[in-house]
C-alpha cells in the first residue's frame, strides 16, 4: 500500500511524522480524494498550522493530482495547502549512488557518471531533448554495462517525465532531504524487519506498527527531550541526522575556492588532521569519501558545503529560476504582437516575480536553495520593459 508522511521539523531538525495518509495506489484519481481532506483536517486540528511547502517525488504525481477536481472545483495543492509545491529528487538521487556503488568498483568512474546522471535531469540547460543526454551519458559510459542495464528498465522510460516536472516545478534543497532520508530509514528498519514478514500484506498490521510502536518512537524522544528522564533510553538516531550534524560544523573548517568549485573540503570534528573532499559541490549530485557518504547516504559534509554554497550566492541557481529566466527573456527579446497575449505575459511575470518571494521564503527555512540576487532585478526589468512595451 502506498504510504504518504506529513512530515514537521523539531529544533534538531528531525522529520517529525504527524499524519499518514495510505492509499490503494497513487494514481491521480485516488490522490484527489484525499488531498482536500487532509488540508481540512489540518485546519480543523489548529487553525494556526500553516505548511511550509508540499514535497512531490513522483512526476506523474506533480502533473496528474495537482490539477485534478476537488469538490468539482480546481483545487490544487497548492491551492489546497495555501503553499508551494516543491519538487523532491531524494529517492532518485539515493537509487542512482546506491545502484552505481554496487556495479561500479572504480571510485573516479563513479564521480564522473553520477555527475553525468546530474546533467540528465538538467538536460534542459544544454539540450532540449532529454534523451539525448541520455544517450551521450550511455556512449561516455559504455562500458558500463551493468549500471546501463539497471539504468535502462528502471529510468530511461520516465527520464522524460523528469525533466518536464523539473522544468515547471522548483526543486527542494539538500538541508530537507537529509531529514525524510533519516526518517526514511528509521520507518523502514522498523517495518521491515523479518519477523514482521507475514504481516506485511496486512493494511491492518501496517496501521496498528505506524500508530503504536513507531509513534511511539517520537513521542518518547519528545519526552525526554523536554523532562531530561530516560535520556539512557534516547535513540541515538534522532540527534545524528545529517541536516542537525551540518549545523554544528563551524564555516572555519569548510574550505571552499569560489574559484575552483570542483572540490571542497571539510575538516573532521572528531580528527583534526583529517579532511573530508567533496566533488561537485553545492549540488544535489555532491559526494563525499567520508564513510557513509559511501554508503549511498547523504552526510553532514555534504550538508554542510550546499548550505555554505547557497548563503555565499556561488553555487549555479536552481534549475527552474533558470528556465523561468530563459522563458522570460525570450518573451523580452521576441515580445507578442496580440496585445491579449502581451497583457497575460505581463501578469505571468508579476505572479512569478511573487512566487519567487516565496522560494526565498522557504531557502531562509532552509527548504529551497537560495535565489541568486540578479535574477529578482532581471524579473523586475522584465516587468518594466514589457509594461513599456505594452
Amino acid at each position: 500500500y502506498p504510504l504518504s508522511t506529513l512530515l514537521v521539523f523539531d529544533s534538531s531538525r528531525n522529520a517529525i511524522p504527524v499524519a499518514w495518509v495510505i492509499t490503494s495506489s497513487l494514481t491521480g484519481q485516488d490522490i484527489h480524494k484525499w488531498v482536500g481532506s487532509l488540508a481540512e483536517r489540518l485546519r480543523t486540528k489548529d487553525s494556526r498550522w500553516r505548511i511550509n511547502a508540499f514535497l512531490v517525488d513522483d512526476p506523474s504525481f506533480g502533473f496528474s493530482a495537482i490539477r485534478r477536481n476537488v469538490k468539482s472545483k480546481l483545487l490544487t495543492c497548492r491551492d489546497a495547502f495555501q503553499c508551494r509545491v516543491l519538487l523532491c529528487v531524494w529517492h532518485v538521487r539515493r537509487s542512482w549512488i546506491r545502484s552505481l556503488l554496487k556495479t561500479c568498483c572504480n571510485i573516479d568512474v563513479q564521480r564522473e557518471m553520477f555527475k553525468h546522471l546530474g546533467w540528465i535531469l538538467y538536460s534542459s540547460r544544454s539540450v532540449p531533448n532529454a534523451m539525448d543526454a541520455v544517450q551521450e551519458f550511455m556512449e561516455v559510459f559504455v562500458d558500463q554495462s551493468a549500471f546501463m542495464d539497471y539504468f535502462k528498465s528502471q529510468w530511461s522510460p520516465h527520464i522524460e517525465s523528469w525533466v518536464s516536472c523539473i522544468r515547471s516545478l522548483p526543486v527542494a534543497g539538500p538541508e530537507p532531504h537529509a531529514a525524510i532520508e533519516s526518517y526514511h530509514r528509521r520507518l523502514k528498519y522498523k517495518l521491515f524487519n523479518d519477523q514482521y514478514a507475514n504481516f506485511w500484506p496486512r493494511i491492518d498490521w501496517l496501521i496498528h506498527t505506524l500508530t503504536t510502536e513507531f509513534h511511539s518512537l517520537y513521542w518518547l524522544d519528545q519526552y525526554i527531550v523536554e523532562t531530561g528522564y530516560f535520556s539512557n533510553l534516547r535513540d541515538e538516531s534522532f540527534s545524528t541526522n545529517a541536516w542537525y550534524q551540518a549545523l554544528h560544523i563551524p564555516d572555519i573548517d569548510v574550505i571552499l575556492d569560489e574559484q575552483n568549485l570542483q572540490v571542497a573540503k571539510v575538516i573532521s570534528q572528531t580528527d583534526r588532521n583529517l579532511a573530508y573532499t567533496i566533488w561537485n559541490p553545492g549540488s544535489e549530485f555532491s559526494l563525499c569519501d567520508c564513510h557513509w557518504s559511501n554508503l549511498g547516504n547523504l552526510c553532514k559534509h555534504v550538508i554542510k558545503v550546499a548550505m555554505m554554497c547557497k548563503n555565499r550566492q556561488v553555487a549555479r541557481p536552481l534549475l527552474a529560476a533558470q528556465i523561468y529566466r530563459q522563458t522570460l527573456l525570450s518573451l523580452l527579446h521576441n515580445p507578442p504582437d496580440d496585445p491579449v497575449v502581451l497583457d497575460h505575459a505581463i501578469l505571468c511575470t508579476t505572479r512569478l516575480q511573487q512566487d519567487i518571494k516565496g522560494w526565498e521564503d522557504l531557502s531562509n527555512s532552509g527548504l529551497l536553495q537560495q535565489l541568486p540576487p540578479e535574477l529578482n532585478s532581471q524579473m523586475a526589468d522584465n516587468t518594466l520593459l514589457f509594461a513599456r512595451s505594452h
